[in-house]
């Protein structure tokens, strides 16, 4: 999926076609510009998509989770086409570049819901006490001529959508300065020459023909060549302008630091998490799911407890989460210590922590037995009532 040029440069707004003469100059530097917009939004919108996709979509029955149809749906296969991976990208992506996204439901051939995300809609109206409607409903090659009321679909929408004439007005100042710094840094590694002609050497009437074939003939291949040889001639003399370097490489780095940074505190990314760098990734990781993934999460398990589920569902213990637990990477072995204290405070059973970890779970009664410290005991088998004979000397 690519941004539409035009509709980019324009911010999303609709205009009237004009024609604008242009250089090719002017055309190459857009085309340059939209490239770095292109490349920072979709490391930022990737980042978003993958972590979103990573997350674990549990159903509940009765407050007991359970592992049928909607699971699959939500964890699998949403539809024939697509794994719930390349699902919920497609849907985040849609979501972030157009500010909102549609999923309509439709039905398999063997009876069953699937999930898709609409490529294209428009809303037929919006009501403050009845349903909204979508018409000309499109996913890849087929157009639905159904009007789909708002029960029927899940639709998301971004909070932060004005940010983009922002984004826009950063991208074209930061493009600006890195343009210049770009041209300087090439100047300033060029070769540069002054030449010096006396004037015995300007008094021949072909003057100007012999020095400019000189100039195209030797000096220029001298410059360009790694082995070259320049005779000197008297009444001539060459001067090096170059090497006086005022921008280094490591500025022009530093400008695109500062483009990738602008541009993820727009989506809630910590910058130390796009630019690469190692210190501070753990604190910076929990900000990113609190401040980027859990809004995003949090819409579409509402989005889907409120459609697919209804207020009977969900007083009854019938609803959906989303668990943003296995975004992280969880190393058993390094956290060893921890899931002893987890296990042992009694607060989750050793299922509980293997489920957490993305560990198959053990089907034995005693996994989802809560256990208390010191004597590992199972609660209400092995504890000794306080108060009694033998507590009363603990």
């Amino acid at each position: 999926m690519a941004l539409n040029f035009w509709k980019w440069l324009a911010g999303g707004k609709a205009r009237s076609p004009t024609t604008v003469e242009i250089s090719c100059r002017e055309l190459l530097a857009a085309a340059q510009e939209f490239q770095l917009r292109d490349t920072c939004f979709w490391i930022c919108a990737n980042m978003i998509a993958n972590a979103v996709g990573r997350c674990e979509f549990r159903t509940f029955r009765n407050n007991v989770e359970i592992r049928e149809r909607e699971h699959y749906l939500w964890n699998v296969e949403p539809n024939v086409n697509q794994n719930s991976t390349a699902f919920l990208h497609k849907l985040v992506s849609k979501l972030l570049v157009d500010g909102e996204a549609l999923v309509i439901s439709t039905r398999r051939r063997d009876g069953y819901d699937a999930l898709v995300v609409a490529d294209s809609y428009l809303p037929n109206g919006e009501y403050p006490s009845r349903q909204n409607e979508y018409v000309n409903v499109q996913v890849g090659d087929v157009s639905y001529e159904k009007t789909f009321r708002e029960s029927e679909v899940l639709h998301l929408r971004l909070n932060h959508i004005d940010i983009k004439p922002v984004l826009d007005g950063l991208y074209g100042s930061y493009w600006r300065l890195l343009n210049a710094a770009m041209k300087r840094y090439e100047w300033d590694k060029g070769q540069h020459w002054k030449v010096h002609v006396d004037q015995l050497a300007q008094g021949t009437e072909d003057f100007k023909e012999k020095f400019a074939l000189m100039i195209q003939e030797q000096v220029k291949a001298f410059l360009d060549s790694n082995g070259a040889i320049l005779p000197e001639f008297d009444g001539y003399t060459f001067t090096n302008e170059g090497g006086k370097s005022y921008v280094e490489l490591a500025d022009i780095q530093s400008q695109m630091k500062d483009i990738f940074g602008f541009t993820a505190k727009a989506f809630q990314i910590p910058a130390v998490l796009v630019d690469g760098s190692i210190q501070g990734t753990e604190d910076a990781q929990g900000r990113f799911l609190t401040g980027c993934i859990d809004p995003i999460c949090d819409q579409l398990q509402e989005e889907i407890n409120r459609k697919r589920y209804g207020y009977e569902g969900m007083i009854n213990g019938n609803y959906l989460r989303v668990d943003t637990s296995s975004i992280r990477h969880f190393d058993m072995f390094a956290n060893a210590s921890n899931v002893e204290k987890l296990v042992g405070s009694a607060v989750f059973s050793v299922n509980d922590v293997l489920r957490a970890a993305g560990l198959p779970t053990i089907p034995e009664p005693w996994a989802d037995e809560h256990y208390l410290t010191k004597n590992i005991a199972a609660l209400g088998a092995e504890t000794v009532a306080l108060g009694g004979a033998e507590g009363g000397n603990a």
